[in-house]
């Protein structure tokens, strides 16, 4: 398990940050990823400075493994015993925290989603009420991939992420739900949000497929594994497109060797996500479920032009 606490001085609301007097009384808890992946990584940091900006205490769990469901739920356990006043979660599937976010219901407990995993339908099947979720529309990102390529032709290969992710599956759903006419998927298979797995798929579909003009990865890690395979492959020519934005894809990205991401901003989502939290402990509680982030998608062209006011929150 790795945790890190965070301990700051306070800053009052005078600075017009909304925090009540005695926010430094309030712990709040942040159960987050697999942090070896740098859109985990990046919410981290964003959490950490946020915390330190507005003078909160927050505990921040992190995994070593990006599918440990029962050591999340571990951590979850550990943290409640703590009795913090919020907890901020990114369950790694839809159920695996339920119980413990049920005994956080009990201890009145407030919950916020941060990156989408548990939605309000999802949530109320659980019996857990969730104050409200900090993410990307999942659905508009996978849109958005599609809207990249949108007016061009040619066989496409979708590397989805794990099955029982509620964001990845979102993500596919609204690349295969936009993608034009002239575009086809021939094969559509997950690789657990795995580099190394992305790159195999993608060495068995250029046998079958050599005439692949795009992948479409529901995630930067998995788009990177292509990009590696098809240069192993001494393939050239194939469009790849991911999402995130992650710092690994933005260098890609420059380089040439990435086309495009559609780029989640998980800075600022980590440092909305403690706001409005720090806002609703002091009394501010008017708002609805979902809290989306703005969203980008980032080209070479992009950085080139440098006219993108969101690039500033690009990591």
């Amino acid at each position: 398990m790795k945790k890190i606490l965070i301990h700051s001085i306070l800053i009052l609301s005078t600075l017009g940050f909304g925090v009540a007097a005695k926010a430094e009384e309030a712990l709040i808890t942040a159960l987050i990823n697999d942090t070896s992946n740098p859109y985990w990584k990046t919410l981290e940091e964003g959490l950490k400075d946020t915390s330190e900006d507005l003078g909160l205490r927050t505990d921040i769990y992190s995994l070593r493994n990006a599918s440990d469901a029962e050591g999340q739920l571990n951590q979850c356990e550990t943290a409640l015993l703590k009795k913090p006043k919020a907890i901020i979660f990114a369950a790694v599937d839809s159920v695996n925290l339920a119980s413990c976010l049920r005994k956080a219901n009990e201890k009145e407990i407030l919950l916020v989603d941060i990156d989408g995993n548990i939605d309000e339908k999802r949530a109320k099947e659980m019996g857990i009420t969730v104050a409200f979720s900090v993410a990307s529309n999942n659905y508009d990102l996978g849109k958005k991939a599609a809207d990249y390529i949108q007016g061009q032709n040619g066989k496409i290969l979708v590397i989805e992420g794990a099955s029982s992710s509620q964001p990845g599956n979102l993500r596919v759903n609204g690349f295969r739900e936009n993608i034009g006419r002239n575009l086809e998927i021939v094969v559509s298979q997950s690789a657990d949000w795995d580099r190394l797995k992305a790159a195999d798929i993608v060495n068995r579909v250029l046998i079958q497929h050599p005439d692949l003009s795009f992948i479409f990865a529901a995630n930067d890690t998995m788009a990177l594994g292509a990009v590696e395979a098809l240069r192993a492959a001494n393939k050239s020519g194939i469009q790849v497109i991911g999402i995130d934005g992650t710092t690994d894809a933005v260098k890609a990205i420059k380089s040439g060797r990435l086309t495009a991401s559609v780029a989640q901003l998980p800075y600022l989502m980590a440092k909305e996500s403690l706001k409005k939290t720090s806002r609703y402990l002091a009394g501010e509680k008017s708002l609805s479920f979902y809290q989306y982030v703005p969203v980008v998608t980032l080209d070479k062209a992009v950085f080139e032009n440098n006219d993108e006011t969101l690039i500033q929150y690009v990591r």
